[in-house]
């Protein structure tokens, strides 16, 4: 019999949902990135971001988020704000 076992962690920034299933550990992108993604989508969708704004964000947010660079995330920040 499979054991699943659900959390939400605060490990590596971000709160994140740990699914555990015997072996396997998957572990979900954090909340507030996809909260950050499911809210454009849903600007996109009401035609008040045009999807290529929409997917250069989405692409330049995911690079900030892997490279955990602080000059890169200050510019990403300045950029999100203009």
């Amino acid at each position: 019999m499979t054991e699943l076992s659900v959390s939400i962690i605060t490990e590596h920034g971000g709160h994140r949902v740990l699914v555990l299933a015997d072996t396997t550990r998957v572990e979900s992108p954090p909340l507030e990135h996809l909260a950050f993604y499911v809210g454009l989508g849903g600007m996109v969708m009401l035609g008040l971001v045009e999807l290529p704004m929409a997917l250069a964000l989405t692409v330049g947010h995911a690079l900030i988020g892997l490279t955990h660079r602080p000059g890169l995330e200050a510019l990403g920040e300045a950029l999100e704000e203009a």
